[in-house]
C-alpha cells in the first residue's frame, strides 16, 4: 500500500525508507527524510556553500517539495550538532514547512534560539525547540529515537539510533574519535555496541575523511602549535577559523589567558556560538579576558586576539574580506599575525594561495592549515570508520555526507571490511532506500535539485539568473548607445562602452570598437521609418554579437539603449 506521496514510487506504509536530500556527492547541505507508517522523520537540516560556477548565490539549501507535498506526515526534525551543515537551514525549512518539533542537544537548541532574535520564521524557534538527553529513548510516533554522543569539533554532537518495526537505523552525523577531547567528553562506545548487538538494519556513516588513513587526530593535539604561533607574534594576532568550532575556540581561550591577550571576538554566527556555549557551560574562561572592537586602538598590540567569523562561518571569505581590506570591523596592518586554522576544500587552493600572497604584500605573516600543525578535521579517517562498522555490524550501509569521491572510497573499505557488494547503497540525493520485510532496494527517487538562495534579495534565484551571472562574470558586457528621432535618424553617438571582460585588453579592441559604431551606423541608416525601437534594439543587438564573436572570439552580453526623443519645438 502506497502511503507517501513520491514521483517515481510507492513507498510502502510497512517498509523503512530513507532519503538523502543533501549532503551526497557534496560537503554540506545535509537533511535526510526517515519514514515508517506513513509517518516522517526529519534528520538534520544543513546548508552549504557554492562554488565560484553559481555567482550570484549566498548558500545552496535543501529542495523541500516532497516535504511541502507530504508535510502533514511530518513528526519532527531531529538534530545532530550545530554546525552550519547540519543546522544551517532551520530557518529556511520553517518558511516552507509546518514542522510541529525540533529536538536537539542541549547546546543546538541553544545556538538555534539564539538565532530566534532575527526574527522571520526563526521567531518561531523557542515554542518548537526540545532539548534532548543523550542514552535516553523518545518515543516519536512509530519511531524509538536515541542521541549517542560522538566526537566533533563542536559541542553536543550526537548520532542518531532510530527505531522502527521494520528494522533499526544508526546515522552517525559527522564524527571521529577523540580519546583526548577537550570537552572530555567521549564517543559512546558502548552505545554504538548495544545498537549493534541489538541488529541494525542500516548504517548512514560519515565519509568526509575516508582518505586520510589511521587516525583523525584529536583536537587538542594542535594547541601546541597554535600557542607557539601566538607566542612569537610580535604584534596583534588575528584568528580564523569556523565559527561553529566550540572546542577550538575554548583552546584560543586558554592560550590568550596563558599568553596574556584580550580576546575580541567579531562576527555575529560566532559571537552567538560563544553565548551559547557559554551558557551551556561548552566555554570557560574568566570575563577579563573580553574586550570589544571598540577597545583595540587603546590595548597594546602585543596583547590582542582577535577571533573572526563570517554569518555563515565560512571562514575563507572572511580572509579573503581581510587581505583586500573590505572586512566591515577589522584591518590588517604590517607586523599582524594571521592564524587560519580551517580546512580547504581542494577546489579552492588556488584562491587561498591568491589571498595568501596579498597577505605576504601587506607584511602580514600568515600560519595555516594541517602543514603547519595549526588544523585537524573533525571527521573520522579509515580506521574509525571501520571501527563504527565493527560496533554497529550492519546488514546494509549507506556511505554518507562527502564528494563523489568520498562516497565511493567508503563503500569499498565497507566491502573490504566484509559487507556483501550488494549490501553497500552509494545513494545520490533524492534515491529512495527501502528496507521491507529486511530486504533493502532502492524504489525509485524524488527531486532533489538545491534551492539557490541569495542572501540580501531574501528568495530563490532562478537558474537563468545564475546563467546570466555566470555569462557576465566570465565573458563581461557590451553597452551600445543611441539618441534617435522619431525618424530613427541618429542625433548622438552611438558609444559604446564595456566592462568586467579581459578583451579590453586586447590590441583589437579600438578597432573592434569603431567596427561596431560604422556596423550600427549602417544598419539603422537601412531600418525603415516606422518601425519599433524594439525591434530595432533586438536586430541591432543580434548584429553587434555576431561581429563580436566574428573578430574576437569573444560572447560577452550585449545591451542596446536606443533613446527616441522629439525634435519639434514646444509651441
Amino acid at each position: 500500500m502506497s502511503i507517501i506521496a513520491s514521483d517515481t514510487a510507492n513507498i510502502h506504509y510497512d517498509s523503512l525508507s530513507v532519503i538523502p536530500l543533501g549532503g551526497q556527492s557534496e560537503l554540506g547541505q545535509l537533511l535526510w527524510i526517515v519514514g515508517y507508517g506513513g509517518k516522517i522523520l526529519l534528520v538534520d537540516a544543513g546548508a552549504a556553500y557554492p562554488n565560484e560556477s553559481l555567482p550570484g548565490v549566498d548558500l545552496l539549501l535543501p529542495n523541500t517539495n516532497f516535504l511541502e507535498t507530504n508535510q502533514e506526515r511530518i513528526l519532527a526534525l531531529l538534530l545532530t550538532n550545530g554546525h552550519e551543515e547540519h543546522c544551517g537551514s532551520v530557518s529556511y525549512l520553517l518558511r516552507h514547512l509546518d514542522i510541529p518539533r525540533i529536538m536537539a542537544p542541549r547546546f543546538v537548541c541553544q545556538l538555534l534560539a539564539g538565532a530566534a532574535s532575527d526574527g522571520g520564521a526563526s521567531s518561531r524557534l523557542p515554542d518548537l525547540l526540545d532539548t534532548v538527553e543523550t542514552g535516553s529513548p523518545y518515543e516519536i510516533g512509530p519511531f524509538e529515537v536515541e542521541w549517542l554522543p560522538v566526537n566533533n569539533a563542536i559541542a553536543d554532537a550526537c548520532a542518531l539510533s532510530i527505531g522502527s518495526p521494520a528494522g533499526n537505523l544508526v546515522y552517525t552525523s559527522s564524527f571521529k574519535l577523540d580519546q583526548t577531547p577537550v570537552d572530555r567528553r567521549f564517543l559512546d562506545v558502548g552505545g554504538f555496541s548495544k545498537a549493534g548487538d541489538r541488529g541494525v538494519s542500516l548504517l548512514i556513516s560519515d565519509s568526509s575523511g575516508v582518505e586520510y588513513t589511521g587516525y583523525t587526530p584529536s583536537e587538542a593535539s594542535i594547541a601546541p602549535a597554535l600557542e607557539k604561533a601566538v607566542g612569537a607574534a610580535e604584534g596583534r594576532v588575528l584568528v580564523v577559523f569556523p565559527g561553529t568550532n566550540t572546542h577550538r575556540l575554548q583552546i584560543f581561550f586558554n592560550i590568550a589567558r596563558s599568553t596574556g591577550r584580550k580576546v575580541v571576538l567579531v562576527g555575529d554566527s560566532l559571537l552567538r556560538t560563544a553565548l551559547a556555549a557559554a551558557i551551556t557551560g561548552n566555554l570557560i574562561y574568566d570575563r577579563s579576558l573580553e574586550a570589544t572592537v571598540e577597545e583595540l586602538e587603546s590595548l597594546d598590540e602585543d596583547r590582542v586576539m582577535v577571533i573572526a567569523s563570517g554569518i555563515e562561518d565560512d571562514p575563507l571569505n572572511v580572509l579573503y574580506s581581510l587581505a583586500y581590506g573590505n572586512h566591515p570591523e577589522i584591518s590588517l596592518k604590517e607586523g599582524d599575525s594571521l592564524i587560519y586554522s580551517a580546512h580547504v576544500m581542494p577546489g579552492r587552493l588556488r584562491f587561498l594561495a591568491m589571498i595568501l600572497d596579498q597577505l605576504l604584500g601587506l607584511g602580514v605573516h600568515a600560519v595555516q592549515g594541517f602543514k603547519q600543525g595549526v588544523h585537524v578535521s573533525k571527521h573520522a579517517s579509515c580506521e574509525e570508520l571501520k571501527l563504527m562498522l565493527s560496533m554497529v555490524k550492519p546488514r546494509y550501509f549507506i556511505p554518507a555526507i562527502g564528494e563523489g569521491r568520498h562516497i565511493m572510497h567508503h563503500a569499498q573499505l565497507a566491502i573490504d571490511w566484509g559487507l556483501d557488494p550488494e549490501n553497500v547503497f552509494p545513494i545520490n540525493n533524492g534515491d529512495i532506500l527501502e528496507i521491507r520485510n529486511g530486504v533493502a532496494s532502492l524504489v525509485g527517487s524524488i527531486e532533489a535539485e538545491p534551492v539557490l538562495f541569495n542572501r540580501e534579495q531574501g528568495e530563490r534565484v532562478s537558474t537563468a539568473s545564475v546563467k546570466e551571472r555566470r555569462a557576465l562574470s566570465l565573458e563581461g558586457v557590451v553597452t551600445v548607445c543611441m539618441v534617435v528621432d522619431p525618424s530613427l535618424n541618429i542625433i548622438a553617438g552611438p558609444t559604446v562602452t564595456a566592462g568586467a571582460s579581459g578583451f579590453l585588453r586586447a590590441p583589437q579592441w579600438q578597432d573592434t570598437v569603431d567596427k561596431l559604431k560604422a556596423v550600427v551606423i549602417e544598419a539603422v541608416s537601412e531600418i525603415k521609418d516606422g518601425t519599433e525601437t524594439g525591434a530595432m534594439r533586438a536586430a541591432l543587438r543580434d548584429l553587434c554579437v555576431k561581429t563580436l564573436r566574428g573578430r574576437l572570439n569573444a560572447k560577452p552580453t550585449v545591451q542596446v539603449v536606443v533613446h527616441e526623443v522629439s525634435t519639434s519645438r514646444p509651441r
